[in-house]
């Protein structure tokens, strides 16, 4: 059966208007019946609670619920509309964004919703509701019901830069939603409240449901999430966050994916925890500097080596810039390897060498000069007392 999907407006309006951006940006590159959807959505919007599904969104349309999904996603990825669904792939909202931007900021707080009810949460609900159609998980060519798709589509944004996009404001009905339809949300909340010893605001419960919806994490994989980044001492949702969207870049799906990662992490800078004594993983700070070493310049380990045990040989201490000094000056002198530090070496030996010796030769003015004693015979005497008594 179709999914409980809330559609919502960025202001309440009083009549069907189309946006001048719309008809000159967007309209003329997109089919006919795209843009049907949209304006049928805007119709919607102007009867809240108006409840609509799939099936009566294409009845109405005459269209088939095939195009309907199509539009959807068209649309959604004009930025013209947000399509959020569940982790099964149901549809469960659809947000019309207000392509005014300047009207937008100053309506955005009133919302408009319609609800597109599931015929399981319509015992629920008070309001009308249309009939919902039941989709097909084994079609191929539905875009949003199986799970299969879900995967699809989260590949999709993946590979269009994703982890980019700023995530959706969600509102406290649509985590409540979560709660509802997915038990292991509530109790991953509960989990991560313990871990964090603090109840979760509304920010810190966008960034779990973000990481839960947007990203695809599963329970587990979020609790291992947790635990890792509050090891870290990082509680912060803004640097959770950061390390869900790195592992989501690189394909992390599992804890055992997520381990093997942490541990390649780890292992990559051992070199540099052995060269320097350090027992304790490396700090945010020393971690950039690691990073310059091996990405940037492209050191190898025994380059890297090499410049640590100098730099301990130098400051008998772990000195992070002082070898992020030494470093930087082999690679602005293009070494390579550590054939080319050897010889850099010789010739800062034999230049330093040659500068020390041009010095003693520009000081020997001041230096006494020596010379050897004449030797003087018995003859040489008289002949002396003879001068001095001036006898002849």
């Amino acid at each position: 059966m179709d999914s409980s999907i809330t559609l919502s407006y960025g202001s309440r309006a009083t009549s069907t208007v189309v946006s001048n951006i719309f008809i000159d940006k967007y309209m003329t590159d997109a089919r006919g019946s795209d843009v049907k959807v949209y304006i049928y959505l805007l119709r919607c919007l102007q009867d809240p609670p108006m409840s609509i599904s799939i099936a009566s969104i294409a009845e109405a349309l005459d269209e088939t619920e095939k195009d309907i999904k199509t539009a959807l996603k068209y649309w959604d990825k004009q930025k013209v509309l947000s399509v959020h669904c569940f982790r099964d792939g149901r549809v469960k909202s659809i947000t019309v964004h207000d392509l005014d931007e300047d009207e937008a900021e100053e309506e955005l707080e009133e919302e408009s919703n319609i609800t597109l009810l599931s015929a399981h949460a319509s015992k629920n609900r008070s309001e009308r509701t249309a009939p919902a159609s039941s989709v097909s998980e084994d079609d191929p060519s539905d875009v949003l019901a199986s799970s299969k798709k879900r995967e699809s589509k989260i590949q999709e944004i993946d590979d269009s830069g994703m982890d980019k996009k700023e995530k959706p404001n969600y509102s406290m009905q649509m985590i409540q939603s979560f709660k509802d339809e997915y038990p292991e949300f509530d109790e991953l909340i509960d989990y991560i409240e313990n871990a964090l010893g603090k109840t979760l605001t509304t920010k810190d419960l966008q960034t779990v449901s973000f990481i839960f919806e947007e990203l695809g994490f599963s329970c587990d994989l979020i609790r291992f999430l947790y635990d890792y980044c509050i090891e870290k001492g990082k509680k912060s949702g803004s640097y959770i966050e950061k390390v869900a969207r790195e592992w989501h870049s690189k394909g992390i799906r599992t804890t055992e994916e997520a381990l093997k990662d942490i541990e390649e992490f780890s292992n990559r800078f051992a070199v540099i925890k052995t060269a320097f004594g350090l027992s304790r993983p490396l700090l945010d700070a020393e971690l950039q500097y690691a990073h310059r070493w091996y990405y940037e310049f492209g050191f190898s380990d025994e380059i890297v080596k090499e410049a640590c045990n100098r730099t301990v040989l130098s400051t008998s201490k772990t000195d992070f810039r002082y070898t992020d000094r030494i470093l930087t000056s082999w690679h602005d002198r293009e070494v390579k390897n550590i054939e080319d530090v050897k010889a850099l070496d010789m010739s800062s030996a034999t230049t330093g060498a040659a500068y020390k010796n041009k010095g003693a030769l520009r000081n020997t003015k001041n230096v006494p000069q020596l010379f050897s004693q004449r030797q003087y015979s018995d003859a040489d005497f008289d002949m002396i007392e003879k001068k001095k008594l001036g006898v002849q």
